[in-house]
């Protein structure tokens, strides 16, 4: 049945489980400092789905495999969405937190990349091998600038603005802290390059 299956059905695969990774290093934090979240995580999966776990092509409906990974990337945003409006709102963790639960995710996730000689886009296109941006056919993202030193991109469609909004939150946090996921990961790489916002867009910049 994994024949047909292909590369790219993976690679979403692998960037849903990287999102279901970050809610739990989230609920874990929470965790240690003695707060549960049992009830939460259940409400969650009732609202919005449970996690899948295990193997892509054992999981995975054959007969609607675009469908089917649409879904569980929808579950899996709106969840963390959810997860993380809460527990905001209940003073279990903090921003400062959350963000650096991105930031080490970040940093692993560059320990598994070979090091050496990168552009400014080879440096996007690994993030965003990591990183949900939607479907691939939904075209969230148009670039603004490419040259060797330098790859700058706007955010034309926003995704995930819905599931925060459905959840009483806000967006921007979600930006916040992708933000610090990329920083993260660059600062992991160990390359010369930089990253900023500023005023809708994103800038991957040598020096």
């Amino acid at each position: 049945m994994s024949a047909f299956l292909g590369k790219i059905h993976y690679w979403l695969y692998n960037k849903i489980m990287l999102h279901e990774k970050l809610i739990d290093a989230i609920v874990e934090r929470v965790t240690a400092k003695g707060y549960s979240c049992e009830a939460l995580l259940a409400e969650s999966y009732e609202k919005y789905g449970a996690p899948v776990t295990g193997p892509l092509e054992e999981n995975i409906n054959h007969s609607n495999i675009h469908g089917w990974l649409q879904e569980r990337i929808h579950s899996v945003e709106k969840r963390l969405a959810f997860v993380v409006t809460e527990l905001l709102k209940k003073d279990t963790i903090t921003v400062e937190e959350i963000s650096s639960v991105f930031y080490e995710s970040g940093m692993a996730a560059s320990k598994e990349i070979a090091k050496g000689e990168y552009k400014a886009k080879d440096l996007y296109t690994l993030i965003f091998d990591h990183m949900l941006a939607g479907m691939p056919c939904d075209h969230v993202n148009t670039i603004v600038e490419d040259t060797e030193n330098s790859f700058s991109w706007t955010t034309s469609i926003c995704p995930q603005r819905e599931h925060w909004e459905q959840v009483n939150g806000d967006v921007n946090h979600f930006y916040s802290f992708r933000d610090n996921w990329i920083q993260g990961f660059l600062n992991g790489m160990g390359t010369e390059y930089r990253y900023f916002r500023a005023n809708g867009i994103s800038t991957i910049r040598k020096g």
